[in-house]
């Protein structure tokens, strides 16, 4: 399952990844990304793709490869943005070292982390806290 929340008035996009991933199901989510920007996701955003715990043994370097042509397709309207990836298993991390790869075409700055900490950091975002709305209100 793909999941996300999103904070800071469309600024922040957090995706949180769990149980087995299909190819469909994550190009569905690229697409909802797209189909969702300038409404729900603003210019300039930032987001956290959390994959520590999905099991992506269903995902493949060709799935990886469209959606790097989705996201090179849509780069000129949307821009920029930096994306910190979680993922500490071996496979996933390939996954995530070729999305990286690819994405730098898209004009989208990707780092890997195992510790969201990190990632936070890297962002120069601050966790949201409990209770805050995902308006970040």
């Amino acid at each position: 399952m793909i999941e996300r929340k999103i904070y800071h008035d469309g600024l922040f996009v957090v995706t949180r990844c769990t149980g087995k991933i299909t190819a469909k199901e994550l190009i569905a989510s690229q697409y909802w990304m797209v189909e969702n920007f300038g409404t729900k996701i603003k210019p300039g955003f930032s987001q956290i793709f959390d994959a520590l715990v999905a099991d992506t043994d269903a995902i493949t370097e060709d799935d990886i490869h469209r959606v790097a042509q989705i996201n090179i397709h849509h780069a000129k309207e949307r821009g920029s943005f930096s994306m910190a990836i979680l993922a500490a298993k071996p496979f996933p991390l390939a996954l995530a070292r070729l999305h990286k790869l690819l994405s730098s075409a898209a004009s989208i700055r990707v780092e890997i982390f195992s510790e969201v900490d990190a990632a936070y950091q890297w962002l120069d975002i601050q966790p949201p806290a409990a209770g805050i709305d995902e308006q970040g209100n």
